[in-house]
């Protein structure tokens, strides 16, 4: 794992990259890289794809993302991405860069780069910089350990769940190595898991009267209309935690929350506890993790839905 750090010694111009409808993890992990970088003195470009969840406005990261761009660069970093698909409007600067990182832990992640640190086991990209960076005696300043504290908590579920990787003892030392390197952990918390703010209220009081259940209940389905967004004030980011919610709920063994995005296309998240999420969203072309995966539909709102039950209920009835 040392030759990604001869990269970035030998780079003057870096382009950071992190997936659409960014999560905590997504910002953090590429906040983390861009401090890093401006700390070696490099010149730093990043393309988060917008728009940016309100939620993680507090860290900066929307006033920075895709407002500064060069012809070429000579190194791309990749963060939490499993392909360059998932850069969106970005996707053809990263072909710009000389060379490039692929920093990530989805198990389906298709090795792109020039150097790929791929570790599917561990919790969230921010604990894989987390780490890396401990190997490399890199600084870690109270700015990154905020940044890398939001990405290990959010992928965690706060610490409650594993969805998107182990939740291990060396999850916990890291945490508690931020914290002594100065983690602003209240910052995060209160802007994260202490406080919702009142459109998205609005929409769990829409959504949550929307639920439906199959199969017993081990199946749960919202299907969120852009007309909902429209009237909550929005963003289909915010579904995502939705998802959580209903996951939760006693008996549900597959979640499934479609969002419509346009006449034709359908964002769906889906939750799996003992079947495999990822396979149902394979099915659409998309992917993520095996118990938290995510795809798009391109069919009208309701074939879509229809199709997205039958998927999951023939995950529900597979035996392997």
């Amino acid at each position: 794992m040392t030759d990604w750090i001869e990269l970035i010694k030998e780079a003057k111009t870096v382009a950071i990259f992190s997936h659409i409808n960014s999560d905590g993890d997504a910002n953090g992990s590429a906040l983390a890289i861009k401090y890093m970088l401006d700390d070696l003195g490099k010149e730093t470009y990043v393309f988060v794809p917008t728009p940016i969840n309100k939620s993680y406005h507090f860290l900066g990261v929307n006033e920075i993302s895709c407002t500064r761009k060069l012809s070429s660069y000579d190194l791309a970093i990749a963060v939490d991405a499993p392909n360059t698909k998932r850069f969106g409007q970005c996707e053809n600067e990263f072909f710009k860069a000389k060379k490039s990182i692929n920093i990530d832990h989805h198990a389906d992640n298709e090795n792109y780069a020039t150097i790929n640190i791929v570790e599917p086991d561990i919790s969230s990209a921010c604990e894989l910089i987390y780490k890396l960076f401990k190997a490399e005696n890199i600084n870690i300043t109270p700015k990154i350990a905020t940044c890398i504290y939001l990405g290990i908590s959010t992928d965690t579920g706060g610490f409650m769940r594993g969805f998107h990787g182990a939740v291990t003892t060396e999850t916990w030392f890291a945490i508690a190595d931020l914290v002594k390197l100065g983690a602003d952990t209240k910052l995060v918390n209160e802007n994260i898991f202490m406080t919702m703010r009142k459109s998205v209220f609005e929409l769990y009081r829409k959504g949550l009267d929307r639920v439906e259940f199959f199969e017993d209940g081990k199946i749960a389905m919202l299907c969120i209309t852009k007309k909902i967004l429209d009237e909550t004030g929005t963003e289909l980011t915010d579904t995502h935690k939705l998802t959580d919610v209903i996951n939760g709920i006693e008996g549900v063994e597959i979640t499934a929350i479609m969002t419509q995005k346009g006449y034709r296309e359908q964002s769906v998240s889906v939750r799996a506890h003992n079947k495999n999420a990822q396979r149902i969203c394979k099915y659409f072309g998309g992917g993520g993790h095996l118990k938290a995966s995510g795809c798009r539909i391109y069919k009208q709102f309701y074939d879509a839905k229809a199709e997205l039950l039958e998927q999951c209920k023939k995950e529900l009835y597979r035996n392997d």
